[in-house]
């Protein structure tokens, strides 16, 4: 089954309201975006351990982090693991401030690509 940002976020805001229910107090957009950015950093740290398998430096540890993982294969997993968290934090942020992402992305990519003259639209 394909997955679309109306399932996406339609599935998103039913979990959300189960998860945050009850008597606990809504998240602001502020909390949104930064769970957005957490997982963004923790991308961002798989990735800076992909590069470093890139450039032969899995050797020991650096400023006291633990460079020995190589199994790129386990490394790109979890940097899956991580986008998806960014796209889910970032759907909820969108509905907390009434933006329908899809609209979003579309007119973005378009705008980019009339802006560098390129053919790509969607």
């Amino acid at each position: 089954m394909k997955l679309t940002f109306e399932d996406l976020s339609t599935q998103n805001r039913s979990r959300v309201h189960r998860w945050h229910g009850g008597d606990a107090e809504p998240w602001s957009g502020a909390d949104w975006s930064n769970a957005m950015c957490g997982e963004s950093g923790e991308a961002a740290n798989v990735v800076k351990k992909l590069r470093r398998i890139e450039t032969s430096i899995t050797q020991g540890t650096y400023h006291g982090e633990d460079t020995t993982s190589t199994d790129r294969a386990e490394l790109v997993a979890k940097l899956g693991n991580e986008i998806a968290d960014v796209i889910i934090y970032a759907d909820l942020l969108a509905f907390h401030y009434g933006i329908d992402v899809e609209a979003a992305v579309r007119e973005k990519f378009n705008r980019v690509s009339v802006a560098q003259d390129f053919p790509e639209r969607i």
